[in-house]
């Protein structure tokens, strides 16, 4: 456990301490104790009539901030949803405050508001984590914290990359040591995993794990359903439930799921369900490349049979149709640049047809042509 003397300061009051922790938070020279326990200060109401005096200190100083770069117009935006998304954060701002001149504001808004943004959101979030995940994280492990308002890009010793989200943890072991490339994290992030079949890559998440050879996925949380979503852009990863978490006997079976494909799991029922991304992307046939330019999808008087098997092909997402009389329509157009599901829709307006997702394909449905 680690204590006030680890940081030299032997006699500091509550105030003095959430203020010095604060700035070790700033100048990114915190530990994951420290920072819990500085988002416990900020948390309790006693210490909000501190942080407002901080700020209007802040608002207030002679500092010269008329390097502020923003439009007025897009300073004011920033403000208002600042205030908007967090009415505790809204509350730390006086009503004098709030009539500073702009830039000043928005200075403070980025240096120290968005801070405690951040801290109020990673603090909820992980305060809600299963108690027994954080359990299974192996302590003699390295560990990165993103604490900025934008994707931070971690290459990991396999040449594999990880873009954490704002507030999110990721935990791995820094030489991989073992037969497989295990990590575990908090949060949400984007993986593109360098190939290696005889080291499958493992990501630990809250109840389930993901097993990828050489792929790139997403691996978050729907906030709005606590609901667990991996989604496949490349390649093709095993998502099965985390036996370290579950306690029952009857482990469900895993799922496959493949580019433009997502897994979701809910946990209060144990179920997996399959389904297409809300927007599928045009699939390289090379797992690890790059999609430099969109491959060209254009028609002149094409039959669906035709129209359908290209997109399948750049897709990579199955396409059926109810009726095989919608073979015999016929389709003229340029859809390169769209995403799927408004071509589809482009493509049904001119056949008089229908699209619905049905799991991890798409039904055409409709009466067809002569």
């Amino acid at each position: 456990m680690y204590t006030i003397l680890y940081f030299g300061i032997h006699d500091m009051k509550t105030n003095n301490r959430l203020l010095f922790l604060l700035k070790r938070y700033l100048d990114g020279d915190i530990d994951l104790n420290h920072q819990d326990e500085l988002f416990e200060l900020i948390e309790k109401e006693s210490n909000k009539e501190l942080i407002s005096n901080e700020i209007e200190a802040d608002l207030y100083s002679e500092e010269d901030n008329s390097s502020a770069s923003l439009p007025p117009y897009i300073a004011e935006e920033i403000i208002r949803k600042i205030r908007k998304s967090d009415s505790a954060v809204n509350q730390l701002i006086s009503t004098k405050a709030r009539k500073i001149s702009l830039y000043k504001t928005i200075a403070v808004a980025a240096a120290f508001i968005g801070v405690i943004c951040l801290s109020l959101f990673s603090y909820s979030y992980y305060q809600n984590l299963p108690s027994q995940f954080s359990e299974i994280i192996p302590q003699n492990i390295e560990y990165t914290i993103n604490k900025s308002s934008t994707t931070k890009e971690v290459l990991l010793s396999d040449g594999s990359k990880v873009y954490l989200e704002p507030g999110s943890v990721l935990h791995f072991d820094k030489k991989f040591r073992g037969d497989n490339r295990e990590v575990y994290l908090e949060g949400e992030a984007f993986f593109k995993i360098h190939r290696n079949p005889s080291k499958p890559f493992l990501v630990y998440y809250n109840n389930i794990v993901t097993k990828v050879l050489g792929t790139s996925f997403r691996v978050g949380t729907n906030q709005a359903n606590g609901q667990i979503i991996v989604e496949v852009k490349t390649g093709h990863v095993q998502v099965s439930e985390n036996l370290k978490l579950t306690n029952s006997k009857n482990t469900i079976t895993p799922v496959i799921i493949t580019p433009n494909q997502k897994a979701i799991y809910d946990k209060s029922i144990r179920r997996f369900e399959t389904t297409i991304v809300n927007r599928p992307v045009q699939v390289v046939p090379n797992e690890e490349a790059e999609l430099i330019e969109p491959i060209l999808l254009l028609f002149d008087q094409q039959k669906l049979n035709t129209v359908f098997d290209q997109i399948e092909q750049v897709y990579q997402i199955d396409i059926t149709v109810e009726n095989s009389a919608l073979y015999n329509c016929v389709f003229t157009g340029d859809i390169t640049n769209l995403d799927l599901f408004s071509a589809l829709k482009i493509i049904c307006i001119a056949t008089n047809s229908e699209f619905e997702v049905n799991g991890t394909k798409i039904l055409i449905k409709g009466k067809g042509c002569n």
